[in-house]
């Protein structure tokens, strides 16, 4: 009877072996999805480089290398394991094939990523998104939250005539944006020309900003999207009857961001509206969200947005007409300019002829 319990205790006691460390169908769901959807064509062995090497955070003598075939899984500076990559780059089974095999291997040899098994596939999941692009990620079930600024009900907002000028300070674009613009040219049917100020807006919702641009154009292109390889290109217009005709002025620096630097170009493209200021921050690329099956929320750089005539606004940013900053090699510079009082001087002049 002793030797009988004395055989469940061990077996009892025994490490967890690594069949659960993480499931091949939520891999292979990963894998796929960013294949799939990233807006770029992926390295699966380079993602999954990054995604393995993760592990080291949990016990510091793991160390995952990888050469032009093969992943190397070294444990206290030993080789322990060798997969070898599939002949045919775009099997995503076989890429999870080769992955589990070096995560049999690492739970075998390290007892503290046993213990913490539970951690591997949100820590693998966040370094691989990590080294896609600065604007994918994922997120465990219990971490994710909206953006605050898509359920923003707070006004960032602010109007005020100068002489027979009407400016419009818009910082974020959000649920009220629209409504408080429209207001405001409303209420100043009187005004010789418009100033909006979008020095400092890092976007928002971007519905609003193509109501903005509704007020000031009419069936007009504003920009479009695509994906991959300039695959499902979708447009967006603005509606017909703009509530306003005369001169506009847009003010933009180099926090001007996502939707409010789509608005610009688009308005200056569209030869609706002169830009003064300095090159947007360029951030032009759209990301959508997925729900894996393990609850974590897996988010895509997916598209990115254009001018209408099919410039790129990711990275490069809108330059604008009249640069208030340095020029250098022919480009104006990027330059945070939201409190400076002589930019609004400066869009007053361009207004009146004076520039």
């Amino acid at each position: 009877m002793k030797k009988i319990l004395a055989i469940i205790y061990f077996l009892w006691s025994m490490p967890a072996m690594a069949d659960a460390v993480i499931d091949k169908n939520l891999l292979n769901e990963m894998l796929t999805t960013i294949n799939n959807e990233y807006l770029q064509k992926v390295d699966n062995a380079a993602i999954l480089s990054e995604g393995l090497n993760a592990l080291h955070r949990i016990d510091d003598k793991i160390k995952i290398v990888k050469d032009e075939e093969s992943f190397y899984f070294y444990y206290d500076n030993q080789i322990n394991r060798i997969a070898k990559f599939p002949q045919n780059k775009g099997d995503i089974n076989a890429w999870v094939e080769a992955t589990s095999q070096i995560l049999d291997s690492v739970m075998k040899a390290s007892e503290k990523a046993r213990i913490k098994d539970f951690t591997v596939p949100d820590l693998m999941m966040q370094k691989i998104t990590q080294s896609l692009d600065k604007y994918s990620s994922y997120h465990s079930e219990f971490d994710y939250k909206e953006e605050e600024e898509n359920n923003a009900i707070f006004t960032l907002y602010a109007d005020r005539m100068i002489n027979d000028i009407l400016y419009l300070r818009v910082r974020i674009f959000n649920k009220q944006t629209a409504d408080s613009v429209y207001k405001s040219i409303n209420a100043h049917p009187e005004a010789k020309g418009i100033i909006l100020d979008l020095r400092g807006n890092s976007g928002g919702i971007f519905n609003e900003a193509l109501k903005v641009a509704d007020f000031f154009t009419d069936n007009a292109i504003i920009t479009y999207t695509a994906g991959r390889d300039q695959e499902n290109i979708r447009y967006y217009t603005s509606a017909e009857g703009a509530i306003y005709n005369g001169p506009l002025v847009v003010i933009v620096d180099e926090n001007t961001a996502s939707a409010a630097e789509v608005l610009a170009g688009g308005l200056q493209e569209q030869s609706r509206a002169k830009i003064i200021g300095t090159t947007t921050f360029g951030k032009g690329t759209i990301q959508n969200i997925t729900q894996m099956s393990n609850g974590g929320k897996l988010v895509l750089t997916t598209e990115q947005f254009f001018t209408p005539s099919g410039a790129v606004i990711h990275e490069k940013g809108i330059e604008p007409d009249i640069c208030l900053s340095q020029i250098e090699n022919g480009k104006c510079l990027r330059q945070e300019r939201q409190r400076l009082e002589k930019d609004i001087d400066e869009a007053l002049k361009l207004l009146k002829g004076q520039n």
